[in-house]
């Protein structure tokens, strides 16, 4: 038991070293790379980098900014980085007595420490940087600001009376601006390098919209004080001509429109000269879009004009014709009705191509009084003709519709008269071959059938003599009777091939009657049915007989003859 007791405490002391010997070496590590960085830190060039600003002038802004960046670094050197050694040297002690803890804590801290030192040194590189960039923009952008503030100066000058009363406010701006460029001078001699360049930055910002106002104004001015107001007059004289020529152009409402567009023009000068160029840039294309607008209406004014000058004409000869047409298929359906019985559609035809008529004439009345005493536009009379034809169109489709309807039903009565005759010549034939064939006797059956063709043809003989006629039972009576006579014409032909066939195969079988008592008795049964009429049985018996001797009879028998 002691034993296990002794080698279970040696176990454990075994990995208390070990853990303690693998913890300190990464503590070592971790302590050897923060050094390395420290010395990393120490050797930045930082004092070559903060020494650039020397070349400056050292005063002001710039003087202030050296003091700070030499102070930080002075202290990070002499300060924070011996710190720092100092930390490391404690770390590996407490490392040594087993005090990892205590070890990790410090070395948090001296990494946090060399990451800020990091940052700060590159902020100082940033702003160093910043600063002799700064003294550098500063020296070539004045020079262009000058340029483009003394071109300013003399566009100015040259357009002052193009530029209306906008040329004095334009002038105070530059001054404004003159002043701003002496700031700059000022701030840049005292070593303001940064304050030197918000202000060149601000000055470059006015120059540009200074520059786009000074070349905007004179366009606009003369747009809203001489081309505007004179496009004006041109819209209204060209009104005017219109109306004097017929045309009604009152309920567009241009006349007010316009005026308020001459209202408006001075406005629009003093929104110039207040420098509202933007508001009055839109409303100089609102403007122009809307002359744009009554030119395209005036035209569309000509064209329909022109539409209508000569669709009128059209439509109402148009019209006539269908009156004449519509009197003419009244008249001609009065002497059909004589005859046929007329469809109920056709009559709800007529009757909507009568109110068609109707409406179309009343139509026409109001578009020739608004034609006639210009109380619309052309274009809305355009839109009125063009509907009005398309009544014309309506109309003389159902005009020719009811016009085919008519034909239709004469043309179906000489249909149905052919299609009568056809059948009865047919039954007729049908009937004499009957007789003719020397049958023993007609199957009553077949009798009946024809009988009942006979019957069905006279019905619709009579239907189609009846006046007036209407065409529909007609239709459906020569129906019947057609399908009844082709009835008759088809089972009159198996009638007389199953007759004929029974007697070969009777006479096929009278070669085996004294062979066979069988036979003899059987052949004697198919003469009893073809006697009678019954043809397929005589047939069924007959064949039945002979295929005692032939077992292929019907093949024999139906080769044979």
């Amino acid at each position: 038991m002691m034993v296990y007791v002794i080698l279970t405490a040696a176990l454990i002391i075994a990995v208390i070293i070990i853990y303690g010997a693998v913890s300190r070496k990464k503590i070592y590590k971790e302590v050897d790379r923060l050094e390395q960085w420290k010395t990393k830190i120490a050797n930045q060039p930082v004092a070559d980098e903060i020494a650039k600003v020397k070349g400056l002038t050292m005063s002001g802004e710039t003087e202030e900014k050296f003091e700070e960046w030499r102070k930080e670094w002075d202290d990070i050197i002499g300060s924070h980085l011996p710190d720092i050694e100092e930390a490391l040297f404690d770390i590996e002690e407490w490392a040594n007595k087993y005090r990892f803890r205590k070890s990790k804590e410090l070395l948090d801290a001296a990494r946090v420490q060399l990451k800020n030192i990091d940052s700060h040194i590159l902020n100082i590189f940033y702003e160093v940087e910043n600063l002799i960039h700064s003294e550098e923009e500063n020296r070539t952008g004045i020079t262009e600001i000058k340029e483009r503030f003394s071109s300013i100066q003399q566009y100015i000058s040259q357009n002052w009376l193009s530029l209306g009363s906008t040329a004095r406010i334009f002038e105070n701006h530059m001054n404004e601006l003159k002043d701003m460029v002496a700031v700059f001078d000022q701030e840049t001699e005292a070593g303001n390098y940064m304050k030197a360049n918000h202000i060149l930055n601000d000055l470059n910002e006015k120059l540009r919209k200074m520059e786009q106002q000074v070349n905007a104004v004179p366009a606009l001015l003369v747009e809203v004080e001489a081309e505007l107001p004179e496009e004006c007059k041109e819209v209204q004289y060209g009104m005017e001509e219109m109306e004097s020529k017929g045309y009604q152009l009152d309920h567009f409402d241009f006349h007010s429109i316009l005026e308020e567009f001459r209202n408006e023009f001075p406005v629009l000068s003093k929104a110039v000269a207040d420098l509202e160029l933007e508001r009055v840039q839109d409303r100089v294309q609102d403007i122009r879009h809307y002359f744009d607008y009554i030119y395209q209406t005036l035209e569309k004014e000509v064209e329909a004009r022109r539409f209508v000058e000569v669709q009128a004409i059209e439509a109402r000869e148009e019209i006539d014709r269908l009156e004449i047409q519509l009197n003419e298929l009244q008249q001609e359906r009065e002497k059909v009705k004589m005859s046929y019985r007329i469809p109920d559609e056709e009559d709800k035809r007529q009757k909507k191509a009568e109110n068609g008529m109707e409406g179309t004439l009343k139509n026409w009345r109001v578009f020739k009084d608004m034609y006639e005493y210009r109380k619309i536009s052309f274009t809305g009379l355009k839109e009125n003709l063009e509907s009005l034809k398309q009544d014309i169109y309506t109309l003389d489709k159902d005009i020719r519709s009811s016009k085919e309807q008519l034909y239709t039903l004469r043309k179906d009565e000489l249909k149905a008269l052919e299609t009568l005759k056809t059948l009865r010549r047919q039954l007729l034939q049908d009937r004499i071959k009957l007789e003719r064939s020397l049958l023993p006797k007609i199957p009553s059956i077949l009798l009946n059938e024809v009988d009942a063709a006979e019957e069905r043809l006279e019905a619709a003989v009579s239907a189609l003599e009846e006046v007036p006629v209407e065409m529909g039972r007609v239709n459906a009576a020569a129906e019947d009777a057609e399908h009844l006579v082709n009835k008759v014409h088809q089972e009159l032909r198996t009638t007389l091939e199953q007759a004929r066939l029974a007697e070969r195969a009777i006479q096929y079988g009278n070669k085996y009657r004294s062979q066979s008592l069988s036979i003899d008795e059987k052949l004697l049964q198919a003469e009893v049915h073809f006697r009678k009429g019954y043809y397929d049985e005589a047939v069924h018996t007959a064949i039945g007989a002979v295929e005692q001797k032939e077992p292929n009879a019907l093949e024999n028998i139906s080769g044979r003859y």
